[in-house]
């Protein structure tokens, strides 16, 4: 046994027959982890090899956007028609979609061509820290999330009873010759030796064109009180979806609700489709107008403008 076999590189490889990726046979590759992990570092390096990995919703994090859409609906014949679509473009192709297993069961992964996963691993402090940084969350909340979801996504891929490739993010900026050169044999991917060298680029940490845009951004606000309704309005930024807020009074939580309601200033003004006010009725709290109000981004620590006042001290908005 050399020195190399006694490295710790943090590479597992659980392979079916036949032992050795067959680089004629049709197949998916399939990137997952926990979010905030090091996929996109993984599902960079297979498109910039050359794989397909399906329509992107932004290239910095490469997630296919089509995919996630009847993933997160459960839409299993629409997942059937894309990936027959998808096998009969392309003889290899692949996506990433991070905390896979809460959207597929593991005995679903056999919906794909002769699936071949690729699990990414990071430390789950860093991953806390990033989902704070970058999701709002608290930090605790963070950890305990991301313990926890790394385990249930363990027990998935242990069932899933496909050929699995276990990769550590920390020891893949360790050893990024070997973590690629397995990857690439992994997934049955050829390539020349400059394209080789360019892969290369993908394995560094706190890429800064992955931390300019992957953090989460919000904009929102309190507008003030209407007939006993406290208004305003909420939007995350590049995406129309409605987010879920949530209002606190003394530091007690009361109520979840969506900002989702139409208002004809927001896109003059440059705030996603207008769909994005929210109204919450306060009667039905009894609260003093000394009450500190917040509203804050549901499950996250961020809260909107003019959170943290009197309810007794915000304006009286003349009009609905």
């Amino acid at each position: 046994m050399n020195h190399i076999d006694m490295l710790n590189t943090g590479i597992i490889a659980r392979r079916e027959e036949p032992t050795e990726a067959d680089r004629d046979a049709p197949r998916t590759l399939i990137v997952t982890g926990i979010a905030r992990s090091g996929t996109s570092m993984v599902a960079g390096i297979l498109k910039d090899a050359g794989v397909f990995m399906g329509d992107v919703l932004h290239d910095v994090v490469d997630e296919d956007a089509a995919v996630l859409q009847v993933l997160q609906s459960r839409d299993l014949p629409a997942l059937k028609r894309l990936v027959a679509a998808r096998d009969a473009a392309w003889p290899v192709w692949g996506f990433k979609v991070p905390n896979l297993h809460a959207f597929l069961r593991a005995e679903e992964v056999g919906l794909f061509r002769n699936p071949r996963l690729i699990v990414v691993y990071r430390d789950p402090v860093a991953v806390a820290v990033r989902n704070a940084l970058s999701e709002h969350y608290g930090e605790m909340q963070a950890l305990v999330a991301a313990t926890n979801a790394a385990f249930t996504l363990a027990r998935f891929v242990e069932r899933a009873g496909v050929p699995v490739l276990l990769l550590s993010y920390e020891k893949a900026l360790s050893f990024p010759h070997l973590t690629i050169d397995h990857l690439l044999s992994f997934c049955g991917v050829a390539v020349d030796h400059a394209t080789r060298n360019r892969l290369f680029l993908r394995v560094q940490p706190n890429r800064e064109e992955y931390l300019d845009r992957a953090r989460r951004t919000y904009a929102g606000a309190i507008d003030g009180v209407f007939d006993q309704e406290l208004r305003g309005w909420c939007v995350e930024d590049g995406r129309l979806q409605p987010v879920e807020l949530e209002l606190w009074a003394d530091g007690v939580m009361l109520d979840r609700f969506v900002a989702d309601r139409p208002r004809e200033d927001l896109p003059r003004l440059g705030f996603g489709n207008g769909n994005h006010g929210f109204s919450c009725d306060l009667r039905r709290f009894g609260l003093s107008p000394a009450a500190v109000i917040s509203v804050r981004i549901a499950r996250r620590v961020l809260t909107l403008n003019h959170s943290g006042t009197a309810l007794g001290e915000l304006p009286v908005l003349s009009a609905a």
